[in-house]
């Protein structure tokens, strides 16, 4: 039986690389803070972006205008029609953390909720895959 303090120090380190894996990719992607982001979506600094201002800056040829109303819908948790700084950072706050769980969870292939070494190598070994897949896909 493997002891209690192995299986936390695995978690321990399966939560470490999940952080690490996201901030590389977070890196990479030159992704601005919530805050910064917000600031060039209110493009006329009344401190709230309207659904108008976020199509504006969010339109992109291969995103439906639906699936932008849908996530505007999403991130505006007062219905007001507009989003403030905090319900565009509380979102996103939520969003990074539901990443984080869908990490773990694929990490986690035995469904236990922990992840042992096996798994832990077996989630870097399908990373190492995916990212040359990743990269070709962009070019």
């Amino acid at each position: 039986m493997i002891s209690k303090t192995l299986k936390l120090s695995v978690l321990a380190i399966a939560i470490c690389s999940i952080s690490f894996v996201d901030a590389q990719e977070r890196q990479r992607k030159h992704r601005p803070s919530p805050e910064d982001l917000f600031q060039k979506l209110d493009t006329n600094d009344d401190g709230a972006v309207s659904l108008e201002e976020f199509k504006d800056k969010r339109q992109r040829k291969e995103v439906k205008e639906e699936t932008i109303n849908d996530h505007f819908k999403t991130l505006d948790t007062n219905a007001n029609g507009s989003l403030s700084l905090e319900e565009f950072v509380a979102k996103k706050e939520v969003m990074k953390q539901k990443r984080i769980e869908e990490r773990f969870s694929k990490m986690d292939k035995d469904g236990n909720g922990t992840v042992d070494l096996d798994e832990y190598k077996a989630f870097v070994e399908d990373h190492k895959k995916e990212r040359p897949k990743r990269k070709h896909g962009k070019h």
